[in-house]
């Protein structure tokens, strides 16, 4: 019994407020000892030995005290009969509702620290006040900052907490702490996975306590964040920022005992003022008159600043009056928003360099990062469920590091840094960054979503960092696999000289050594400085003409955005042109030109296309469509392939938090976070993402080739021509084939050789309209006249009728030359019809031969032209002189002179050609000087001769051509159509002649046909087969209606040619109106002359019989057979051999 009394006296001794109370009951009731009942919990009562003999000091002649263990209390409660008083110390609820009942029976107070039961009847008091006032004070508070959500964290024995709460608040969690909890894996592992930002506590002062010092430990407290105390919960707060709610007049006590002492002491002279009898009722009235007149309507906010209670507002009928400044956790004056807990992260995706233009590419990618923030966001992925990712992006540089530039940008809001980070685009500049954030003392993760430096393979030398792409180190090592794999041989290469220029043309080197790939251009051509600006390029202009001199199609760049463009604006400016290179890159987006416009633009546009990109996949799965969808939505369609990979540097980071929150992991850790991020496996918009073992590097296994191609609205648009997959048996999986500058899919040759073989770039070379129309009239002002010409001499000498060949005759060499006229006519017409190229290398070619098409058939430079040129005014010359001859009858006139008499031989063998085969050849060649409408500017003298272009025209020496072309054509076409039908009448031996009226259609044809070749087929392929074909059907007409020969077999054969050559005429416009494949039509074409050679011999031999024949000579071989029969079959052989009369002779002498 001893033992009991001596904890109650303990217990009493620390409840202070309590002794003072009871003592003040025993001086009302005279010093009569006052029997009280004090019902306890053992587990609550310590010993100590100078409490008791204090407390014995005190109270040992005024109270009589009746233990009562809570287990027992219904047994004292019976066994006392004359208690005027039982006090609860034990808090317990199913004891209160017992007791209370007990005394509610026998009418004796029964007096508690707290009302647990949630009611009150006559004879039960609460020194405390009703829960419910804290509560709707609590919700004061709440309703004034706008906090709608939160976490209330309580001991889980006050129901009406939850209940006056949930009715109150929209969104609360509650948690309960049990009794003997592990408060840290409690914080770690479930209030933390939680993500809240404000929290509310209800425990009692020492549970508070244990929990204060755990969450100071964290980062859950930190600016944006708030915490709120009720007044038991709150006595002894050590967190800087928080908030307590607490009764007025309470705004300093630090515990339950202090706050018993203070309503005692405030009570005591009120009772012995008042209390004059010993009946319990009295006592009854009196506790009531005390505690109605403690009762609490009003509470204070006190905030902790700086370690002290500071009271800076008051609730009154609920509402919140803040006369005083006002504190959150981490010294933060701004009120913490109702909202997810913020998880921080940091992005360099700015485009501002410390000087030069800005540099949009890192900016445009970055959107990747913010559109992954928004679908965390969201609350939809499974990813940070109850959390919010804030990403705030510093500006600080893209290209250029800039140290002072740099740290001041970073200083300036250094507290938005957060948990990790997302490098610079470059890594010159993520290099930099480093060093200032080294300065600054300032260490997170980093990831990078674009940086392929071989320098961050390593981890020791760089072991916050990590990226996404994969290493320069292991991209150059494929090239030459890629490269030898499209069927490249010969290539250029131009890199950077800095540390991703050097490590990434070191692999490159390095691995062409086992794949067969050379170097088109010298060493000294390959680098330069980094960063280069547009002035700078143009300083090293003379290397740039080196890679041009080399004549390398294909050029790997190892250059960083946006070096690029300025070297495609020096290399137009040195003159290549759209087509001239093929340009290989890793650096993913070389199609951003639309912040350039002007001339700039016009350049880079004529340069580079195309462009070949191989990087890692992009937008893969429902994940990467998702979020290819909602950048384009987001920023208007502006995107590049780097915002899918800044997309998973988002998501590496938040896998990484989402994993160390929900295991209770310290995520605020920089070194445990990126340990966990190494390790992290997950499908992003880039495919499988995980890093490297011992490495910085992403595991990349599929790269996409991208290309780009010129589309709608004359935009540079890119397109995927398929995947490259160095591990796989397939290295290549083509998707859609590469399309060259010219629109083409077929592969130019890996050098650049012009194909005009000009003095300037092919590129510079444009049609020159006004030398076009120049064109246009000379050639039908030579029509005209020719056709004037022609309809003269026709009708003055030529006008009359061929008799007809009726009789056979004997074949002479002239009536050969006229049917092998006719059969080098089909040819040279066909030379001057549409192009048909299934034919051209064959048929073609015969055809350009006998119409002396030169330009056709091999290309005439360095004067070369110039020598047939002056063989045809040569050939001309003789013409002349030979027409001369006859016409004026010089060698009858002078037949002892043997220049005139050899003259006039010459000339009846050389008029048919000369005159005739020459015809459209002779023509030709001479219109062929005025070809002047190409040109490389906008004058006449800039136009130069398509025949050969190291002649510009009008001037210097083919000014004198041009004269000299109009005297040939003046001298030449008049006497050729008059000598055409004259060289037949000459000829008395001659038996198959033409119509004059045929030679003069003939001749009018001819004329149409150049003049067409030289004109509108140059201008309009289609046009000219059309037109082409309406003159050859005329002209077929004309030789069905007039027989252009006196034999009618010729005239036949005549007819059978043109139809010949309209019928491949009409194939060749076929060919080019449709795509019907080379085979198929080279197939119809031949059917058609299969089916023209066949009827034509059908009808000749029906209709037209031959006429000429040759006279049989002597058979030779009976000579042989007598001479060496030794008189065998003699008579017969010599018989055959002979005449008669001979052979009998020869009988007389055998």
């Amino acid at each position: 019994m001893m033992s009991l009394i001596k904890d109650l006296v303990e217990r009493l001794v620390y409840h202070k407020s309590l002794w003072k109370f009871l003592l003040f009951i025993c001086l009302l009731n005279d010093l009569n000892c006052l029997e009280i009942i004090l019902i306890y919990e053992k587990s609550n009562i310590s010993i100590n030995n100078i409490a008791i003999s204090k407390l014995f000091a005190k109270t040992n002649s005024l109270i009589e005290w009746h233990l009562c263990e809570y287990s027992t209390a219904a047994i004292c409660l019976s066994s006392y009969e004359n208690a005027m008083l039982v006090l609860d110390l034990t808090n317990r609820i199913e004891t209160q509702f017992f007791v209370s009942e007990i005394c509610k029976e026998r009418e004796i107070p029964h007096l508690v620290f707290e009302n647990k039961l949630n009611y009150f009847d006559k004879w039960t008091f609460s020194v405390k006040p009703s829960p419910l006032k804290e509560i709707n004070a609590f919700i004061a508070v709440l309703r004034y900052f706008g906090w709608t959500q939160g976490l209330a964290i309580y001991d889980g024995f006050t129901n009406i907490l939850k209940e006056n709460l949930e009715k109150k608040i929209e969104k609360l969690n509650f948690l309960t702490i049990e009794p003997d909890s592990n408060l840290n894996k409690f914080v770690n592992r479930i209030i933390t996975p939680l993500g809240e930002t404000l929290y509310y506590i209800f425990l009692d002062s020492v549970e508070s306590l244990k929990l204060q010092s755990i969450l100071k430990t964290t980062k859950l407290l930190a600016s944006g964040n708030g915490i709120i105390f009720n007044q038991k919960s709150g006595y002894e707060c050590i967190i800087d920022g928080a908030l307590i709610v607490v009764a007025e007049g309470q705004e300093l006590i630090s515990s339950d005992e202090e706050y018993m002492e203070s309503v005692i002491e405030n009570a005591i002279f009120y009772l012995l003022s008042n209390v004059k009898t010993e009946n319990s009722l009295e006592i009854l009235f009196w506790l009531n008159t005390l505690l109605d007149s403690q009762s609490i309507n009003e509470f204070s906010l006190v905030n902790i600043q700086n370690g002290k209670r500071i009271i800076i507002g008051k609730i009154m009928n609920e509402n919140l009056f803040l006369f005083s400044n006002i504190t959150f956790p981490g010294n933060s004056t701004e009120i913490p928003k109702s909202t997810r807990k913020v998880l921080q992260l940091s992005i360099e995706a700015g485009s501002s360099n410390p000087s030069g233009p800005p540099i949009t590419i890192g900016a445009v990618g970055g959107y990747g990062s913010y559109a992954a923030c928004d679908i965390i966001n969201e609350q939809c992925s499974g990813l940070l469920d109850n959390f919010q990712i804030d990403l705030f992006n510093f500006d600080c540089g893209v290209t250029i590091y800039n140290s002072t530039f740099a740290n001041a940008c970073y200083l300036k809001d250094q507290e938005k840094f957060g948990l990790g980070h997302i490098s610079a685009w470059s890594s010159a500049m993520t290099i930099g960054s480093m060093k200032s954030f080294a300065k600054l003392n300032l260490t997170f993760p980093i990831v990078s979503a674009s940086n392929k430096d071989a320098i961050f393979n390593s981890t020791p030398n760089y072991p916050m960092y990590m990226r996404i792409q994969a290493s320069l180190s292991y991209i150059y090592s494929l090239i030459p696999i890629f490269i030898r794999a499209l069927g490249w041989e010969k290539v250029a290469v131009l890199y950077q000289n800095d540390t991703w220029g050097q490590s990434g043309y070191y692999f490159f080197t390095q691995s062409i050594k086992s794949h067969d790939l050379l170097l088109a251009n010298p060493e000294s051509s390959r680098v330069i400085p980094p960063n280069l600006d547009r002035d700078g390029v143009k300083e090293y202009s003379y290397l740039l003409q080196e890679i041009i001199d080399s004549q390398a199609r294909f050029l790997v760049s190892i250059l960083q955005y946006p070096t690029p463009y300025y070297i495609f604006e020096e290399l137009y400016d040195l003159g290549l042109r759209k087509g001239d290179l093929v340009i290989f890159t890793t650096v993913s987006d070389m199609t951003t030109f639309s912040q350039y416009d002007g001339e700039f633009r016009n350049k880079i546009y004529e340069i580079a296309i195309p462009i070949i990109t191989i990087y890692g996949q992009s937008w893969v799965g429902s994940l990467g469509k998702k979020a290819l969808s909602r950048i384009s939505e987001a920023y208007d369609g502006l995107i590049n392939s780097y915002s899918c990979v800044y997309f998973d540097s988002v998501l590496l980071i938040s896998y990484a938090l989402d994993f160390m929150i929900n295991r209770g992991l310290d995520y605020t850790d920089p070194d445990k976070l990126q340990k966990i991020m190494r390790n992290q496996q997950f499908y992003g918009c880039t495919g499988q993402v995980n890093i490297e073992k011992g490495s910085n590097d992403r595991i990349v296994q599929t790269f996409e080739i991208v290309a780009n191609k010129l589309g709608e609205n004359e935009n540079i648009t890119s397109y995927l021509m398929g995947y490259f997959r160095p591990q796989s048996t397939q290295l290549i999986a083509i998707q859609e084939p590469m399309i060259y500058a010219d629109g083409s899919t077929t592969k130019p040759s890996d050098l650049r050789t012009s194909s005009s073989q000009c003095p300037f770039p092919d590129k510079l070379i444009k049609t020159f309209a006004k030398g076009r129309i120049l064109v246009f009239g000379i050639c039908f002002t030579v029509a005209l006249i020719s056709f004037a010409i022609t309809f003269y001499i026709w009708k003055k000498w030529w006008k009359f009728s061929i008799e007809p060949l009726t009789v056979k005759e004997e074949i002479c060499l002239q009536d050969i030359i006229v049917a092998v006229t006719i059969i080098i006519e089909f040819f040279q017409l066909s030379s001057m019809g549409p192009d048909f190229s299934p034919i051209n290398s064959t048929l073609a070619g015969i055809s350009n031969f006998f119409s002396l098409s030169l330009d056709n058939i091999l290309k005439l430079r360095n004067g070369v032209f110039w020598i047939i040129v002056n063989a045809v005014f040569g050939s001309i010359g003789l013409w002349v002189i030979l027409c001369s001859v006859v016409l004026l009858r010089l060698d009858e006139k002078f037949p002892m002179s043997f220049i005139f008499r050899n003259l006039g031989t010459l000339a009846e063998y050389l008029m048919p050609v000369l005159g005739d085969l020459c015809f459209i050849p002779f023509i030709s060649i001479c219109l062929d000087i005025f070809l002047c409408d190409q040109s490389i500017g906008d004058n006449f003298t800039d136009s130069f001769l398509s025949e050969d272009c190291y002649y510009f025209c009008w001037k210097d020496e083919h000014l004198f051509y041009a004269i000299f072309s109009i005297i040939a054509l003046i001298a030449y076409e008049p006497l050729a159509v008059f000598c055409r039908p004259l060289w037949q009448e000459l000829q008395p031996i001659l038996h198959v002649k033409a119509v004059p009226l045929f030679l003069m259609v003939k001749t009018i044809v001819q004329i149409i046909l150049i003049v067409m070749n030289k004109t509108v087929k140059r201008a309009q392929n289609l046009l000219h087969g059309a037109l082409f074909i309406l003159v050859m059907g005329l002209y077929i007409g004309f030789l069905f209606k007039f027989k252009p020969y006196n034999y009618p077999r010729f005239s036949w054969w005549q007819t059978l040619v043109s139809i010949g050559v309209g019928w491949l005429a009409l194939v060749s416009v076929v060919e080019q109106s449709i795509d019907a494949g080379p085979i198929i039509l080279l197939s119809v074409l031949c059917f058609g002359f299969l089916i023209i050679g066949f009827l034509g011999l059908y009808i000749q031999r029906k209709k037209y019989p031959s006429l000429l024949f040759r006279k049989k000579g002597q058979d030779t071989s009976n000579l042989f057979r007598f001479a060496f029969s030794f008189g065998k079959h003699s008579k017969e052989a010599l018989s055959k051999i002979v005449p008669s009369s001979l052979a009998n002779s020869s009988r007389k002498l055998l």
